[in-house]
This record gives structure tokens, C-alpha cells and sequence, in this order.
């Protein structure tokens, strides 16, 4: 998960804030989450500030509904 840390550096570098599941996080606590996450994932959520950049990052942690099972007659 290399790439999404680089990237998260960088957000974190032009003062954009990192937050996972609520909490401030960092690059490499967020690329560790989403890469070992089982059942799910994170999704990203993007706040912009009054001028419409990009202020802060969320990671959400989102998991997989459970699947019916269909008996067949």
C-alpha cells in the first residue's frame, strides 16, 4: 500500500487533515487499516473548506452486508 501512503504524505503535507473512523490518523496508521481490512473496507469522504479545497480526508471503515442464501426448489 506504498501508493496510498505517498499520498496521504502529500495531503498531509499541504495541511489537508487525516482522520480514520473519526479519530485524526496518520499515512501510515490508514495504509496498514486498509490494507489488512477483512469483511469491508475503508471508503474516503472528501470535506472542503469555504473556498472549496480539499480541508480534511475521512477513511470510514464500511463493511460487507451479509448475503442471503437462497434455497433452490
Amino acid at each position: 500500500m506504498k501508493p496510498l501512503r505517498e499520498e496521504l504524505k502529500l495531503y498531509q503535507k499541504s495541511g489537508i487533515q487525516l482522520f480514520m473512523d473519526g479519530e485524526p490518523s496518520t499515512p501510515k496508521d490508514i495504509a496498514k487499516a486498509c490494507l489488512i481490512a477483512e469483511g469491508g473496507g475503508y471508503m474516503r469522504d472528501y470535506t472542503e473548506d469555504e473556498s472549496g479545497r480539499i480541508a480534511r480526508v475521512d477513511f470510514d471503515r464500511i463493511s460487507e452486508a451479509p448475503r442471503k442464501k437462497y434455497r433452490y426448489r
